[in-house]
């Protein structure tokens, strides 16, 4: 009995160590669907058409893999495709041994990129310095998660012409198996001076912070912030900005299916130069924005960027502008703008409302009438600014000749602008004002 006991467990350590031997392999065989595919599938279709990535070569092996592929990128209003490289090292899990240490895993992969441009190659071999190390790492976990990280190294770099002070990158993209995703990025402080004019510029750091609910869908739900704390410059403007913050925000429309609402927002906490504004805050909102509109427009630029490819050199026809505009002119849309600034040491704000109703029964552009184009639209616009500041500014000798016309009132030391339209009806501060001088 206790002989069939050891034999059993000497069967079952056999087994597990061939179970070990073998799983590299196995992984590696599963290399291009368990990662690499997962990789690019990240990218939204809408933005694959400027984006082209041919696989060049991939080799398999027990432990390792190696593979390379080409990538080819056309920005938008360019005639020139940006050409380059991505080698892959691959080391298979399960237990793999990184840069970082012992990690257990499917897949650990360093990714070195290549410009193909030989007018890129020598420029960077021409820099009279060297260059901060720059790597590339991908992880992949047994749930089917993918880990991209980067880093660049700080760097420090003084010369007789110019010194520069680069304090380091490092930047995430955990990628989940049901597409969501978070993006973290954070870069130290960046300080550029020129010896001999004393030109240069300070940036404290800056931070960003993104996810979505699905990486790869353009319309899901996603959040954005980038925030800097502050940046600086001596010359030749002398300037000093604090408190820069971005976000936005992707949400679905009253129409989940087919609409989405987009949310913006840009701020200055304070800034500190020649010129007479001391804060700004700019809030946009787009809502009931039609899905299709957005890929109707990409694929505007897709046909564009084709045709400059092809070397017409031609721009977007007029057949697919119209066709564009006339979707546009038929589904509603919301647009808000919230704007506040400090401007002369005083405080102002502007709120623009417009609500584009649509032309559901438009079939053509040529079709469509100013009365028409009235009547669809709502407006609203409230503007508040501080009188003694405008009294201040270039713009004071307007205040009376505006006033007397009724184009603006005074209110407990406030300029003040209400201006409504709505019904094909135009009002000015309270006033009906007959829309014909304005056609």
């Amino acid at each position: 009995m206790q002989n069939n006991k050891l034999a059993i467990g000497i069967g079952l350590g056999v087994i597990l160590i061939l179970a070990i031997a073998a799983a590299p392999k196995l992984i590696g065989l599963s290399l291009r669907d368990n990662t690499v595919d997962t990789l690019f599938s990240l990218i939204p279709p809408e933005t694959r058409q400027q984006l082209v990535i041919t696989e060049t070569s991939f080799e398999d092996g027990w432990y390792s893999s190696s593979a390379e592929f080409q990538v080819d990128f056309t920005p938008f209003a360019l005639d020139e495709t940006l050409s380059g490289s991505l080698a892959f090292e691959f080391s298979h899990g399960p237990v793999i041994l990184t840069p970082k240490g012992m990690e257990f895993g499917l897949v650990h992969a360093t990714i070195t990129p290549r410009f193909a441009s030989k007018e890129i190659t020598k420029a960077l071999t021409q820099v009279p310095f060297e260059l901060p190390e720059v790597t590339f790492e991908l992880f992949a976990g047994f749930d089917q998660s993918l880990l991209l990280e980067l880093t660049i190294a700080p760097v420090t770099i003084t010369e007789p012409a110019a010194s520069v002070s680069f304090e380091g990158l490092t930047g995430t993209l955990l990628a989940n198996p049901d597409m969501s995703a978070e993006i973290q990025m954070m870069m130290g402080g960046l300080r550029a001076t020129e010896s001999e004019s004393g030109m240069g510029f300070e940036l404290a750091s800056m931070q960003l912070a993104s996810s979505s609910e699905q990486m790869n869908n353009l319309f899901a739900p996603s959040d954005l912030l980038l925030s800097i704390p502050s940046i600086s410059s001596q010359s030749p403007l002398q300037f000093s900005v604090e408190g820069v913050e971005a976000q936005s925000r992707v949400r679905p429309g009253i129409d989940a299916q087919r609409q989405i609402d987009v949310y913006q927002r840009f701020n200055i906490n304070n800034i500190s130069s020649d010129i007479p504004i001391r804060s700004l805050s700019w809030t946009t909102e787009v809502n009931e924005l039609q899905t299709a509109l957005v890929s109707a427009y990409f694929d505007l630029i897709a046909n564009f960027q084709q045709q400059m490819a092809a070397g017409s050199g031609a721009m977007p026809s007029e057949e697919d502008a119209l066709e564009l505009a006339l979707l546009l002119a038929q589904n509603g849309l919301v647009f808000n703008n919230q704007v506040a600034a400090n401007i002369y040491d005083g405080d102002n704000q502007a709120d623009i409302r417009i609500r584009w109703l649509g032309l559901p029964q438009l079939q053509s552009m040529e079709e469509i009438e100013i009365s028409e184009v009235i009547a669809a639209l709502e407006v609203e616009v409230n503007v508040s600014l501080d009188l003694e500041a405008i009294m201040r500014s270039p713009a004071a000798e307007m205040v009376d000749p505006y006033v007397q016309q009724g184009y603006v009132s005074i209110d407990n030391g406030r300029l003040l602008l209400d201006v409504s339209l709505a019904n094909s009806e135009l009002t000015i501060n309270g006033e009906v004002t007959p829309l014909d001088q304005f056609l």
